[in-house]
């Protein structure tokens, strides 16, 4: 099972093999969404679709084009973008496509590094699989925006093999080689350095944490194999600090320093650093050891402001101990020149700037930045597997022997628990509904939740989990304006109607331009008749959107019930402009002309707005109003009748106006009216 069967095939297949299951793993994500940040450095990022931007990326940090600051410069990835966009469409299935195919070339790259450390086919089969299906490889490939942590994998394993250098071992069938006792052969000249140097740079311009792999250079260049000559091993050293050295310069020309935290998101990143650190180690723990054992990754505690400080409990003093001995052992197998303390040493050094142990981080919870930390994982494995497991030899009629069945039956086992965890990225509602199931003390899980479910049109379902997400951090403006809408969409009552206009304004700062919460408050101002209060806020919101339309449909509206009336025409006439076709825009336009008695302006409008609208009875009797003001007795009454003739709700709306007063002696007017 497993490589077993292609231990006789050309050389190209176990490579096609693998490539071929990293992408059935995750061949059903092509059918999903754009989900969370997909939606603001793809969808909604205009600078992508500008000419050039793949180059002009250079030349920005990670969220430009979108309304967020950032200290990540990370161009490669946002080329990426442009460049995935043009040729492949900027639907979600062309995104999710690169990602597949991103994953597979990493699971060939890494078979290709497995054997030019010159490990068995078997071995390097095993743990090249082992990366394909890895559930810590679900969140990259399933998430658009996560392919962040594919692309400098990428680059990574392309630096990896450039500096290790092509392998002398023969195709799957020839006689396996035992590996040297030291670190791997290096490249010795000044070719082989630049292309580590320069695959060094790529990553970098991907992913900070890719800076991890200048680290082993340095631990290989310091503890050598002995046969290593002084003047080979500092090449790539010299290479990769001379990309980290452009690295940093371009962040420095494009003035990006380090990134604002938001604290909603990561709220340790809030806390000082005695309980940051203690929170941090114990998370550490939970990811470490899901890279052993890839069972459901989850958090119980609180973070936020009602929560309590961390405390060292029993899982803070296990994961301390885990990460310690994990240092230790890589200290202990370098010193000892022992070729297994290089990937063991990228795995640890991949993982920690990710791990909020260092520095606070931009994200609380993300599996994706186990991806790069997997690669050095499947490398020990690799290693540990040929020094352990005898290569099983292959001949017409052998049977397959039970280790290939075992390790078969795990990468089997290990796929379908990724393909499952991927699901999770369908959609907004199902990464949610994930989080806080996992993470059921995070309120950014819970708004969002919120969020999805009443942007799918369950307001009354979104309620319960825009109220968790407050009781957890009531700090969160959008959550406060999301519950505000749920209540309006879901109340009628004034309790209701007052619980909402509070988290609208809770959602509303003085110097924010977040407009929505406003113009929500002025809606329901006005559902409680307070026009005048609804007046302050619509014209608040028009300041900061003065083209959106609904804030200004709520000024026109709050004018109107005060009896401004030529405010009201005039702001009236600019959303008729906007939307002719909107029937409860046109009809107070011509009433509030009707009420400033400009005749010629209410006779034009009701005359187009009848135009516009033959069906509707309204618009003839706003024009018989207009011919009874001027005095045009019977053209007035042939409108009414006309009016009557398409809605007898007519005759009520006589009786609310005094335009026919001059009509009621009248035999016909009598008529119309319903009296003998």
């Amino acid at each position: 099972m497993l490589f077993y069967p292609l231990m006789r095939e050309p050389r190209w297949v176990p490579y096609a093999a693998v490539a071929i299951l990293a992408a059935a793993v995750y061949v059903h994500t092509l059918a999903f969404g754009f989900v969370f940040d997909d939606v603001w450095l793809v969808v909604q990022n205009q600078f992508l679709r500008e000419p050039w931007s793949a180059v002009r990326a250079f030349g920005h940090h990670f969220w430009h084009g979108t309304p967020f600051g950032t200290g990540y410069y990370r161009p490669i990835v946002t080329a990426s973008f442009a460049l995935n966009g043009r040729l492949l469409g900027w639907g979600p299935a062309g995104f999710h496509l690169f990602n597949v195919l991103l994953h597979a070339a990493n699971s060939c790259l890494l078979l290709l590094l497995l054997r030019r450390l010159r490990l068995s086919w078997f071995a390097s089969g095993v743990a090249a699989c082992l990366f394909a299906v890895h559930p810590a490889a679900a969140w990259p490939v399933g998430s658009i925006v996560a392919r962040v942590d594919l692309l400098p994998a990428f680059f990574v394993l392309l630096a990896w093999n450039a500096w290790v250098g092509p392998s002398t071992s023969g195709a799957p069938g020839a006689p396996e080689e035992e590996p040297p006792a030291g670190p791997p052969p290096v490249r010795r000249s000044w070719p082989g350095a630049l292309l580590t140097g320069a695959a060094f740079l790529g990553a970098l311009f991907c992913k900070e944490s890719s800076v991890a792999f200048l680290g082993i250079l340095m631990m290989a260049a310091l503890r050598p194999a002995r046969s290593d000559r002084p003047s080979a091993r500092w090449l790539p050293v010299i290479a990769a600090a001379a990309a980290l050295t452009v690295y940093f310069a371009a962040r420095w020309a494009n003035g990006i320093g380090y990134p604002a935290i938001n604290e909603q998101v990561n709220p340790l990143s809030e806390l000082s650093w005695p309980s940051r650190f203690i929170a941090a180690l114990e998370i550490s723990g939970r990811y470490l050891l899901y890279l052993v054992l890839p069972v459901r990754f989850h958090d119980p505690h609180a973070y936020g402001p009602t929560a309590p400080p961390p405390g060292v409990t029993l899982e803070v003093v296990l994961s301390g101990l885990l990460l310690m001995t994990l240092i230790a052992i890589v200290t202990a197998l370098w010193w000892r020149r022992d070729r297994l303390a290089l990937p063991a040493a990228f795995a640890l050094g991949s993982f920690l700037p990710a791990s909020n142990l260092l520095l606070p981080i931009a994200s609380l919870y993300a599996q994706n930045f186990l991806y790069l930390p997997l690669i050095g994982v499947c490398l020990v494995a690799g290693e540990v597997i040929h020094r352990v497991v005898r290569a099983p030899a292959f001949g017409p009629g052998d049977k397959v022997p039970v280790r290939a069945w075992v390790a078969g039956s795990i990468v089997v086992a290990l796929g379908l628990a990724a393909a499952r965890e991927a699901t999770i990225w369908r959609d907004y509602e199902s990464l949610f509904r994930a989080w806080t199931r996992r993470f059921p003390n995070y309120a950014l899980a819970h708004g969002h939740l919120g969020l999805a479910l009443l942007d799918g049109g369950r307001a009354q379902e979104s309620i319960r989990s825009l109220r968790r997400s407050l009781a957890l951090d009531d700090r969160s403006v959008e959550t406060q304006a999301n519950l505000g809408v749920a209540l309006l969409r879901t109340r009628s009552d004034r309790e209701g109607l007052e619980e909402a206009l509070a988290h609208c304004r809770a959602a509303i700062k003085p110097d924010s331009d977040f407009v929505n919460p406003r113009v929500n408050a002025s809606n329901i101002l006005l559902l409680l008749g307070r026009p005048g209060e609804a007046e302050a806020e619509a014209r608040e919101a028009v300041r900061i959107a003065p083209d959106l339309y609904a804030a200004r449909v709520n000024l026109a509206e709050a004018l109107f019930r005060q009896k401004k009336y030529s405010d009201a025409a005039a702001e009236f006439e600019r959303l008729v402009a906007a939307n002719p076709g909107e029937v409860n825009v046109r009809s107070p336009y011509v009433v509030s002309l009707l009420h400033t008695d400009d005749l010629d302006a209410a006779r034009r409008a009701a005359l187009q707005a009848r135009r516009d609208f033959p069906d509707l009875a309204w618009f003839d009797f706003c024009l018989a109003r207009v011919q009874a003001r001027s005095g045009h007795r019977a053209e007035a009454m042939t409108l009414l009748e006309l009016s009557l003739s398409k809605d007898e709700a007519t005759r009520g709306w006589l009786k609310e106006v005094d335009d026919f007063a001059p009509f009621r002696k009248d035999r016909g007017f009598a008529a119309i009216l319903g009296k003998d």
